[in-house]
């Protein structure tokens, strides 16, 4: 699920180390945006791989490359990534990899493909045309977007599938949960007020809103991020953060007003961050420790 995790990371360059952290005002300049490739007019998908694309760009799925992709991938891949790409006991899940996640239109499975990767007929995945690259693109990209609720075939499954002991011991010590949270204060109960798929989103996701918990009418309230910015008048302005990147930031004050700037290296940036544990956990979390979490966070009656 890793595009939401660092919402400046990729643009500015920054690494959240603590709660509030101390911006630059150089980070690295963003590649300029790609034209559209000759032919690739609005609505069309491209037909190659495309390597300038980056992880902001979505992915647009081409369902007849998507059902090419689909032979490929039964011929080649399903015995070990699964029939859903979630992986098996053979092989890894793609639908959680950093790799395939940040993959558009195979730039950066085929890179991967090309060195050579093993497949279900012996054959040498270098030998995978680009345009079969692509396609496989297309239909891992069909997977993820399954999982999706917004999607046609997605179903809510059974997210206690973990282990609460196992949970208890990653939330009191490498999950470092119990430096903020209490199972005897804000978390009391907590089994008894969320439904596991609910627990799950917010353990993950603390700031989506929305949920099912019972006796409970609207969603958790955002914990929101803030900046202030410091002028080489040292005059500062505090607020909401509105946007940030490379050139500008842009912030709400208490007042309600809007205000914006532009970057300069005079200036100094303090972004602090509220959910900063919740960012950095993702970075580290696998798939066993957040469904041993789960089970234990739902075992709090």
């Amino acid at each position: 699920m890793p595009a939401m995790r660092h919402l400046w990371n990729g643009a500015v360059g920054i690494v959240i180390l603590t709660a509030t952290a101390v911006i630059g005002s150089s980070g690295q300049t963003p590649p300029a945006a790609q034209p559209p490739a000759p032919g690739a007019g609005r609505g069309q998908v491209p037909s190659g791989p495309r390597p300038n694309v980056g992880a902001a760009d979505r992915h647009r799925v081409d369902p007849a490359g998507a059902d090419r992709g689909r032979k490929t991938y039964a011929a080649e891949c399903v015995t070990c990534h699964g029939p859903s790409a979630r992986g098996t006991e053979r092989g890894p899940n793609l639908i959680r990899s950093p790799i395939v996640l940040r993959d558009r239109y195979g730039n950066s499975i085929g890179p991967v493909l090309k060195k050579g990767h093993p497949m279900q007929t012996a054959a040498s995945s270098a030998a995978l045309t680009d345009a079969q690259v692509t396609d496989l693109s297309h239909f891992i990209w069909q997977r993820i977007n399954d999982t999706l609720r917004g999607s046609d075939v997605f179903e809510p499954g059974d997210v206690l599938v973990g282990d609460s002991k196992a949970g208890e011991v990653y939330f009191n010590g490498e999950g470092k949960c119990a430096t903020c949270h209490s199972v005897t204060g804000d978390l009391a109960g907590y089994g008894k007020r969320f439904q596991p798929v609910d627990i799950q989103q917010r353990f993950v996701f603390p700031n989506a809103a929305g949920g099912r918990g019972r006796g409970r009418a609207a969603g958790p309230t955002r914990q929101q991020v803030t900046v202030t910015v410091t002028l080489p008048d040292r005059s500062t302005s505090s607020g909401a953060l509105v946007s940030m990147d490379d050139f500008h930031v842009a912030l709400r004050t208490t007042a309600g007003e809007y205000r914006s700037f532009s970057r300069t290296p005079a200036m100094k940036i303090v972004k602090t961050e509220p959910l900063a544990a919740h960012v950095e956990l993702l970075d580290r979390l696998t798939d066993k420790a957040m469904h041993d979490v789960v089970a234990y966070l739902e075992s709090l009656k």
